[in-house]
């Protein structure tokens, strides 16, 4: 007998376990004449703000700094109930230009265990001496779904 599919919006632990997976999220920035750029990146989501580590020199940064408005978006596009969350933020820097010292290693380090597992660490120790930042993303609007169509978007030919 199956089991009737979830659908519909997350709730906050169901938003924090599925950021909790090795989701790659995928962060849309503004290039400086007002077209989107969206790049993947390894996240750690702490249950109130989302974290990244973009490389010093990475065009997505550079548009960041310009214009901290972003977007990310989060897809578990491997599980049935195909669950998605979306966020909008504004993006601040709290560490760099630095290598991978502090509290950078320290998220970096959470994300490689995740992303690569044990040995993740090891990964990332061979770029310590590269220069990278530190990224906040305080959210202003999460967005979160899964399954089915939302009824809003239903349409039939009879109306």
């Amino acid at each position: 007998m199956s089991q009737k599919q979830k659908s519909g919006k997350l709730s906050s632990q169901e938003i924090d376990e599925l950021l909790a997976q090795p989701i790659i999220a995928r962060i849309a920035t503004v290039k400086p004449d007002g077209a989107p750029h969206v790049a993947p990146v390894w996240q750690q989501w702490d249950g109130e703000a989302m974290w990244v580590i973009p490389r010093s020199r990475s065009s997505w940064f550079e548009n960041l700094r310009q214009e901290p408005r972003v977007c990310i978006s989060c897809a578990d596009d491997i599980n049935p109930e195909h669950a998605r969350v979306t966020i909008e933020g504004i993006a601040e820097i709290v560490e760099g230009p630095v290598g991978l010292v502090g509290r950078v290693k320290e998220v970096a380090d959470e994300m490689a265990v995740r992303y690569m597992g044990p040995d993740g660490p090891g990964y990332a120790a061979k770029t310590a001496n590269r220069l990278r930042y530190l990224v906040k993303i305080t959210p202003t609007t999460i967005t979160s779904w899964r399954g089915e169509w939302h009824p809003r978007y239903i349409v039939t030919e009879d109306g």
